[in-house]
């Protein structure tokens, strides 16, 4: 933590030291963007020196240092800030989106495709490219991240677009697979509509079983607390009274809304960003699907590149 640092301008006039003025005879709390450049201007190394500028410390922060060189020392030593992990001799002035504590490399990529599913072959999939025309009322794209290729979180969206028309715009869901079953073996689940559900009767009195093959898809459920299912992340349990956190459904659902409603009227020019703070983790069997609306009914072009983290950059 930043130990607090004060200054006293005993200069006998007011005077301005990195940008920050003090009115003669009063005192100044640095703050931690002080205590960055304020060790760097030789003005204040002068003043501390001949004794214009006071560095004070002790229970009330009133203690005057007497000594130039301890007051000096107090200055510049009191930067404890963390440093980047890039050549461990900077500052880290931010707050990195990278996920941490991964056990892994994990790289930032500017991404227009998703992987190849079939081959494997990262960024091998379709281009997020739309192409709009009269009677074409949206365009989807999947970028979909083979699982083999390590995990993969979504930072931050760049969208493009040219002669867009009124009511046009361009949204990107985050989206479940549907959770493959069959009706051979252990026919423990029944479903309504495409909703999986443990079977009322027990064990092998249901239409349908997991199949084994297969990963179940979990959709959160959390805000409604409507689920058939409770999941820790290891097991899954059936949930009788439907006041679950998950559901499980035989068709593709949406999870996230990772854009919502992004006009695209007109002629961008250039790629704009959709800046986060934040990366979100893409489990197994989920991805995200980039749509483009044409309300307009009319000719236009789009394109997007996805700025996502992952622990493969290409297939070596």
């Amino acid at each position: 933590m930043t130990r607090i640092v004060r200054v006293k301008n005993a200069s006998g006039a007011d005077g301005t030291w990195a940008g920050q003025t003090i009115v003669a005879g009063e005192y100044y709390d640095l703050t931690n963007a002080d205590l960055i450049k304020w060790p760097k201007k030789p003005l204040v190394f002068a003043d501390i020196g001949n004794g214009n500028l006071v560095v004070c410390k002790g229970a009330n922060m009133v203690d005057d240092v007497t000594d130039p060189v301890a007051a000096w020392n107090w200055l510049a030593d009191s930067q404890e800030f963390p440093l980047s992990d890039l050549d461990g001799t900077k500052l880290a002035v931010h707050a990195s989106s990278k996920p941490l504590n991964t056990n892994t490399t994990i790289y930032a990529l500017w991404i227009g495709a998703g992987d190849d599913i079939t081959t494997g072959e990262i960024a091998g999939g379709d281009l997020a490219e739309f192409s709009l025309t009269p009677g074409v009322a949206k365009h989807d794209v999947d970028l979909k991240f083979k699982s083999s290729n390590g995990k993969v979180w979504l930072h931050e969206g760049y969208l493009r677009f040219e002669n867009g028309g009124s009511g046009d715009y361009i949204e990107a869901t985050v989206m479940a697979e549907a959770t493959p079953l069959q009706t051979v073996v252990n026919l423990d689940l029944e479903i309504s509509g495409d909703v999986v559900s443990y079977a009322a009767g027990g064990p092998g009195t249901g239409t349908h079983g997991f199949a084994d093959a297969d990963m179940v898809v979990l959709t959160p459920r959390t805000f409604s607390r409507d689920g058939e299912w409770d999941y820790d992340g290891m097991s899954l349990t059936p949930n009788a009274t439907n006041t679950g956190s998950y559901r499980i459904t035989t068709s593709q659902q949406i999870v996230h809304r990772f854009m919502h409603r992004i006009p695209t009227r007109g002629t961008s020019g250039t790629y704009f960003t959709m800046s986060s703070e934040e990366s979100t983790l893409l489990p197994d069997h989920y991805f995200l699907r980039i749509t483009a609306h044409n309300v307009s009914d009319t000719t236009w072009n789009a394109t997007s590149i996805i700025e996502v983290y992952r622990e493969r950059s290409y297939n070596p």
